[in-house]
């Protein structure tokens, strides 16, 4: 398969790929469409380069990338669906409440939480701090212009730290 093979693939198929990106994708997720398309566009051209092109494949190739595309459109979503799910569940389980955060019986106190706040490293601060507020995961991602898994990385780290700094305050 050559380039320009896979050009008259790209110009015939597009007006297919982008109906199905345009029934099936979650206009929610409108944003992604470049993804889902591109995501359409690397699946052909690697089962095409595998299995070879020809001209009688040109008839049909149209209903194919749009089953194709119809495919990549459910699947982000689902994708989509279960990041939204587990930061649900890590906001549910992992929000950090002054009542929640008790060490051997006894409430964090405040002063003690915002010594660790001061100490944390920004980036983890930040992300906990929206997160306090309210804030989706995907907002954070918005709000700091990182990925969401970047998001969900300083979370953790943010975490750890605090769970960390009271593990040697109590050994003290």
């Amino acid at each position: 398969m050559t380039n320009q093979d896979f050009e008259k693939v790209v110009s015939t198929t597009k007006w297919a790929v982008l109906s199905a990106i345009r029934k099936y994708l979650n206009p929610n997720l409108a944003d992604n469409i470049d993804d889902v398309a591109q995501e359409t566009y690397i699946r052909m051209y690697r089962y095409l380069k595998k299995n070879g092109w020809d001209d009688a494949k040109a008839v049909t190739i149209g209903n194919w990338a749009y089953t194709i595309a119809k495919n990549e459109s459910i699947r982000f979503g689902q994708k989509a669906n279960r990041e939204r799910e587990k930061e649900k569940k890590i906001s549910s389980e992992g929000s950090i409440r002054e009542e929640e955060a008790s060490f051997e019986g006894g409430l964090l106190d405040r002063l003690e939480y915002e010594e660790v706040l001061r100490n944390m490293p920004s980036q983890y601060r930040d992300v906990l701090v929206l997160l306090g507020e309210g804030k989706s995961g995907d907002q954070i991602s918005k709000l700091l212009k990182i990925a969401p898994g970047t998001v969900k990385s300083r979370l953790f780290r943010a975490r750890r730290f605090i769970y960390e700094k009271f593990q040697i305050q109590q050994r003290d």
